[in-house]
């Protein structure tokens, strides 16, 4: 498999980087998934330390990418994701 080519011919394995889940918040969700395997919403916002419409974001880029499965529903009468 050959390495991706930069704009002046040269080959660099950073050009296959995929930028999806190497930007430092989306890489942070993955790093923390890949240890726990599952995690709540509140779990993530409080361990990586974003608002939660930040990870809403980037949880919904990751989900859309095929990386993630979000799954919502309810524990008693509140929402749970």
């Amino acid at each position: 498999m050959s390495e991706p080519e930069t704009n002046d011919g040269i080959s660099s394995p950073i050009m296959g980087i995929d930028r999806l889940i190497h930007e430092p918040a989306r890489f942070s969700i993955m790093a923390n998934l890949y240890v726990v395997e599952e995690a709540d919403f509140l779990f993530l916002s409080r361990r990586i330390g974003l608002t939660k419409g930040n990870l809403s974001a980037h949880m919904r880029k990751l989900e859309e990418g095929g990386y993630i499965e979000v799954r919502k529903g309810f524990m008693g009468r509140r929402p749970h994701t």
